[in-house]
């Protein structure tokens, strides 16, 4: 057979990619733009905070349930076909929110996209494993990881651009335009990788691989922090509109905290490549504690805290989900659709469990008293990630309290800390 052209493998890392940020984009859309358009879709569809949060909760419970066989289908099927069939089920999803007429309604199509979220996932990293370098790697996590807070910008843009000219409906259509021109272009220009792996991508058969009670431990982590974060993206524009800000700068909000989570996720993942002897799970735990603060901060209530904490919470308290992906692939490449459904059961429970819950603490007493909850489970979450760091360094034998500098010096730099 003969060699590819000497660009083909940067061109093929670049689709990969892109490719996997769109179709991330596509798994979450359908959760995010319904959140966006809260304010308009509970006054059509009379809709109370608590019922709406288990509207909002459905498409992750059901992503949660479904991920693990999703990951072990996407294994056999390939990133390719597996990104083709989350956008045909994200097509599915988005043409049903537009057609809603009632709460139950609206909860079926989330279902369905939860399928599509479940797919979506291990067919993302599948490719991203499988084409990208080890020294891009934390990069291309984080850019598929910034497909939330994109979805999160595009919801919000669709409340001003959209919603408040044209109605909700229309932005849910919108939704559906952007999930067929994904389709189309895996159909044409996408394919899987398993030929032409790059050069220094990790071994299969060096896989570090992780001790089953750290995988778990993390998925735990992965579970509370994903409990408090996801509420952000479902509830923060409710949230602003019921501390005085209007809708349209509400949804402003919304998109302008979606950029600053994006920018930073990708710059944290260009930062864990820099500094590949540094731990990533202790940046993750830094950034959930960080969230922590931020959501204090929306507990009060008040103009300017609440900005802050808008900031907080989105461009430290939700940023660290790239780096989740990248420091337990990194060491399963060559299986990673399979252990992407694995830790995406916590993610996806906790995104599906964390507005439900949400909800109802906001109805049953107050905006500040979710905000509250969600400060702790972000802060229990950091402490969970830190057990399971130790657990993962025991395991290989490794002192936990090992300096980096040290080994650095000894080294010791080939095998990348925990």
């Amino acid at each position: 057979m003969a060699d590819p052209p000497p660009d083909a493998a940067p061109r093929a890392t670049k689709r990969a990619t892109l490719q996997a940020v769109a179709v991330s984009v596509l798994g979450v859309l359908p959760a995010f733009l319904v959140g966006a358009l809260a304010v308009q879709i509970r006054a059509d569809l009379d809709v109370g905070l608590g019922l709406f949060g288990f509207a909002a909760a459905t498409l992750f419970a059901v992503s949660g349930l479904c991920a693990r066989p999703a990951g072990r289908l996407v294994q056999r099927l390939g990133s390719a076909r597996g990104t083709a069939l989350a956008a045909c089920l994200a097509i599915a999803s988005l043409t049903a929110v537009a057609l809603a007429q009632s709460p139950v309604w609206l909860m079926l199509a989330l279902a369905v996209g939860g399928l599509g979220n479940a797919v979506a996932q291990p067919s993302a990293n599948l490719g991203i494993s499988e084409l990208v370098t080890e020294r891009r790697l934390g990069l291309a996590f984080g850019m598929k990881q910034a497909a939330i807070p994109a979805a999160t910008l595009l919801g919000g843009l669709a409340v001003p651009g959209i919603a408040l000219v044209f109605g909700w409906r229309w932005a849910a259509v919108a939704g559906v335009a952007l999930a067929v021109s994904i389709l189309v272009w895996s159909l044409v220009g996408g394919r899987d990788a398993r030929g032409h792996p790059p050069a220094d991508r990790t071994p299969a058969g060096t896989d570090k691989g992780l001790p089953r009670g750290g995988l778990l431990v993390l998925t735990l982590g992965g579970f509370l922090g994903s409990s408090a974060a996801t509420s952000t993206g479902v509830f923060l524009v409710d949230s602003a509109v019921a501390a005085g800000t209007s809708p349209a700068a509400a949804g402003l909000l919304f998109a302008a905290c979606s950029v600053l989570g994006l920018v930073n996720r990708i710059g944290f993942g260009w930062l864990a490549d820099r500094h590949p002897d540094r731990s990533r799970y202790l940046f993750i735990a830094n950034l959930l504690a960080s969230g922590a603060v931020g959501y204090a901060l929306l507990a009060t209530g008040r103009t300017v805290p609440f900005l802050i904490g808008s900031a907080m919470a989105y461009g430290l308290g939700w940023a660290w989900t790239g780096l989740f992906h990248f420091a337990v692939i990194r060491d399963n490449r060559a299986a990673a659709a399979s252990v992407t459904g694995f830790v995406q059961t916590g993610l996806s429970l906790g995104a599906a469990s964390g507005p439900l819950f949400f909800g109802v603490v906001a109805q049953t007493f107050s905006y500040t008293a979710a905000w509250s909850v969600a400060a702790a489970l972000s802060l229990l979450a950091a402490l969970t990630i830190r057990l399971a760091r130790r657990m993962v360094r025991r395991s290989r034998g490794l002192p936990v309290a090992e300096l980096h500098l040290r080994r650095h010096r000894e080294g010791a730099h080939a095998q990348a800390p925990t």
